[in-house]
């Protein structure tokens, strides 16, 4: 289990609780405290959504490296790497899954 599994998986708790206030404020008339936790409800699936996503992407990658590794050459992901899609295609990241892009933004420093 990643890391991004397990803080989605504790939004999406948080979500569902926040929901239960939501309808329990309803019930007893509150609209201030029921819009609050809707609010919060809704930012906290908004949250789980997007790390199950980065836990996709997580799992993308280990299985993409993993075929490379093996001597298999796996199409690129689409983006390619994260820093490709936030910086407009400009940037990439060192574990960027298209291999010309990888090969650029590699260190070639010497090592002594």
């Amino acid at each position: 289990m990643t890391a991004h599994r397990r803080t989605a998986r504790a939004c999406l708790t948080g979500a569902g609780l926040t929901a239960a206030s939501t309808a329990y404020a309803v019930t007893v008339g509150h609209p201030i405290l029921a819009g609050a936790a809707l609010y919060v409800s809704v930012f906290l699936a908004w949250c789980a959504r997007c790390h199950y996503a980065g836990h996709r992407r997580q799992l993308a990658e280990a299985d993409w490296e993993q075929q490379h590794v093996l001597g298999r050459t796996p199409p690129p992901l689409n983006p390619c790497c994260l820093l490709s899609r936030h910086g407009d295609g400009t940037a990439h990241d060192r574990r960027c899954t298209d291999l010309f892009h990888r090969l650029t933004t590699t260190d070639l420093r010497s090592s002594t």
